[in-house]
């Protein structure tokens, strides 16, 4: 547990410098008010984590999908953890759970969003 753990975090490490280095080079590319390096990094993101996920699932080394660990929940969840929330909604509806990942996209959007709203105004109080 504590070697996944720390493959994970490796894998965290680069995928968020990966991620900020990204954004950094769009927004000085695209110089717009639309957020397109963060919507740019997600799609890549979900992209990658949906192109690598089908090979994945097969490599295990040590009886553990070291791999697996280290590109999804580590590079590319600290790259955009939005591939990882899209996978699973991917599965849901793939399994015929059509429900439950609406029920999943619907929620993280909402939920997400006035999260982010109330942490702002929490902070702004807290840190006038």
């Amino acid at each position: 547990m504590i070697k996944a753990a720390l493959i994970v975090g490796l894998g965290s490490f680069l995928g968020g410098a990966l991620r900020y280095l990204s954004v950094v080079w769009i927004e000085r590319k695209a110089q717009m008010e639309f957020p397109l390096a963060i919507l740019t990094v997600n799609v890549v993101g979900s992209f990658l984590i949906g192109f690598v996920t089908p090979s994945l699932e097969r490599v295990s080394l040590g009886g553990e999908p070291y791999m697996a660990l280290f590109l999804t929940a580590g590079m590319l969840g600290g790259f955009t953890t939005f591939s990882t929330f899209s996978l699973q909604t991917l599965k849901l509806a793939q399994s015929g759970q059509w429900s439950l990942a609406l029920l999943n996209a619907a929620a993280s959007l909402l939920c997400c969003i006035v999260s982010v709203f109330a942490g702002l105004k929490i902070g702004q109080l807290v840190f006038r």
